[in-house]
């Protein structure tokens, strides 16, 4: 428990998001907060992670998400090298 803590709260290595995804993912995540909120049965709870997730990304400036999209992307983009038979 304390390491997954831990690995919340630390300082991200590099930000990933731009100022303009900060603000959407910011803004998003409330009204889905707003929604989750208002709204009874088992939405709300979906509703209120999915917007807590999103208000998180914004507030940090990291998405471990678009991290590891970008690392296959360029997996995929970079041929692989040729092996010798």
């Amino acid at each position: 428990m304390y390491r997954i803590l831990r690995e919340l709260t630390r300082k991200p290595a590099a930000k990933n998001v731009s100022s303009t995804e900060k603000w959407v993912s910011i803004g998003g995540g409330l009204l889905l907060i707003g929604k989750g909120l208002a709204r009874p049965g088992p939405m709300r709870f979906i509703n209120l992670a999915l917007g807590a997730a999103a208000v998180y990304r914004g507030a940090r400036g990291y998405s471990p998400t678009k991290q590891r999209l970008r690392n296959v992307r360029a997996q995929r983009v970079t041929p692989p090298a040729n092996q010798p038979k």
